[in-house]
Formats: structure tokens, sequence, C-alpha cells
């Protein structure tokens, strides 16, 4: 049986809400913040994590619990797959392979798997949405953040994470030209003994190409 959880929405206005952060372990570049316009907001918000200098998002996976009969989370968390420029798909060939590349994630929920990398064939990405589902009322479960897609910059396939069905999406959130994402922060609500919904929200930073 599900618990009462008062309805908490996020509504940040603008595509890509131009706040700067700076990191001394990228050298203090200035960084333009993405934030969504729809997403829900139960739980806390985890670390700031950033490519390694030099190096930017070139893929991503999302860890999703499947559908159940009880009480679904959906989305768990995200990893941003880092490469140096020189290393992603660019006039027509692929990615290099056996390049060196690094993974970051923010906070996380434990349930669920990752659903695999998804790879820009060509540059690197800049844009995301994210699939959410409003709150269901007294008794009902649930589930917040559902799936999410992104942009990359030299391509126009859009990445698909493979997520639950539930919800509707954000409108895009970009980076500026010659600019693309470099780093993440997730949204998680923890374990309860009620309803549970994992990840909420996320927002992601763009830095200069």
């Amino acid at each position: 049986m599900k618990h009462h959880k008062a309805p908490l929405v996020l509504a940040l206005l603008g595509v890509a809400a131009a706040s700067v952060v700076f990191r001394n372990d990228r050298a203090k570049e200035t960084h333009i913040t993405l934030a969504l316009d729809w997403a829900m907001n139960w739980g806390t918000w985890g670390p700031q994590e950033f490519c390694p200098e030099g190096t930017f998002a070139y893929a991503f996976q999302i860890k999703v619990e499947p559908e159940d009969a009880s009480d679904d989370t959906s989305m768990n968390g995200i990893q941003l797959i880092c490469r140096q420029p020189v290393d992603v798909g660019h006039d027509g060939h692929p990615p290099r392979e056996g390049a060196k590349e690094f993974s970051i994630t923010s906070n996380e929920a434990k349930w669920g798997d990752w659903r695999g990398k998804r790879v820009c064939d060509e540059g690197l990405l800049t844009g995301l949405k994210m699939k959410s589902e409003e709150y269901q009322g007294f008794f009902i479960d649930d589930t917040a953040a559902n799936d999410l897609e992104m942009q990359c910059n030299h391509s126009t396939t859009t990445l698909n994470g493979g997520g639950n069905r539930w919800g509707h999406y954000s409108n895009w959130a970009t980076c500026p030209v010659g600019w693309a994402i470099c780093g993440l922060m997730t949204r998680v609500e923890a374990e309860s003994a009620t309803d549970d919904t994992a990840l909420n929200d996320v927002r992601m930073y763009c830095c200069q190409i």
C-alpha cells in the first residue's frame, strides 16, 4: 500500500540557466548549468562531478529498475563517459577504439541495472531532456524520473537511455555552440519505508571546448 507524499514539482524557467561555478580541478573554467524545466524534486542534491580537465562527455548510460508489481523507482542513476575531443567520432569516423575514457556519476540509488552506453556517433554530448512522472496522489506509486534522452553536437541522432514508460519529457536544455557537457549533479530521494522514487532531477554542466 502506498502512502501519501506531498507533491513537489520543480519548474526552473529557461532552457539553459546561465549560472556559473568554478572548479579547481578544471583550472577554474566557467561552467554553464543546464537546468530542466520539468522534473520532480523529492530528495537531496548530490555532489557536482566533472570530467577530468580537457575531456567532455561523449556517451552516457542510465540505471533503471524494471517495471514491477509493487514499488517502482524507474531511474536510479546517470553516468557520463568522458573523452578528449580528438578521441570521439568525427568526419565519418567512429570513436577511437581503446582510447582512454573516464566515467562520472553523482548521487544514485541501489535499485536496477545500468542499461548500457549510448554513444555519440560523432561529436560530444550537448543537450538533454528527461521524462518524469508527475505526483500520482494518495496510495498510488510514484516514480519521478523515468528516462533520459541526449543530443550530440555533430549528429542529428537523439540518444535514448532505454528507461521506463511513465511520464512526459521536459523541453531540451542545450549548451551554447562551442560548448559541450562536462559534468553533472543528480537529485535522489533516500530509501524510505513507504514510496521510493530514487532519481528525481539532474543538472548538467557545459564547458567550452
